[in-house]
């Protein structure tokens, strides 16, 4: 194919069978084509590697199951770990729910998650800025949620429950229970 611009500079161009469904309008194949320009050198998918990452595994475990580096994943993993972060983050503002029988006669049913593991940790006076959280889908849909904190010589990771289209957080374990107080 021949090609004149307006100011008289002429190019050439191969066409070939993908040049020629774009050209003829095809959209699955302009939508096959973008996806064949991207150069795979992993042996997992770019589905399966975001699956991974949002189950909980790490970048570089991903990356070693993939046989590749870190840095070739990341471009399918990022945008999975910043929804991982969002999601730990929205989980601190939902209800925290108590199992029945432990709710207090104080009424703390009506807390979030960060604000009772922030009244709890200010207690004993540890900033709660220092807890690092994390995110997971699970199959069920649901999500488990992670605190690594350190609270004087109390160090200890707490697991939860975030059920995000609830909007609440159950405690899993006896660290989570004292990490709410």
């Amino acid at each position: 194919l021949l090609l004149v611009s307006d100011t008289g500079v002429e190019f050439t161009l191969d066409v070939d069978t993908n040049l020629r469904a774009v050209l003829r309008g095809d959209n699955h194949a302009r939508a096959r084509l973008g996806q064949l320009e991207i150069k795979m050198e992993s042996v997992l998918r770019p589905r399966d590697i975001q699956a991974r990452i949002r189950a909980g595994e790490t970048p570089e475990a991903v990356a070693a199951a993939a046989q590749t580096t870190v840095d070739k994943i990341m471009p399918f993993a990022a945008p999975v770990l910043a929804e991982r972060e969002h999601v730990a983050q929205r989980a601190q503002r939902g209800s925290l729910r108590r199992s029945a029988g432990t709710a207090s006669a104080t009424g703390n049913s009506g807390r979030t998650l960060g604000d009772a593991i922030g009244s709890h940790l200010r207690g004993l006076n540890v900033d709660p800025g220092g807890v690092d959280w994390d995110a997971w889908r699970r199959e069920d849909g649901r999500w488990t949620l992670t605190a690594t904190f350190q609270a004087g010589a109390h160090e200890g990771q707490a697991a939860f429950t975030f059920d995000a289209p609830g909007n609440y957080v159950s405690a899993d374990d006896e660290e989570a229970r004292w990490l709410v107080g």
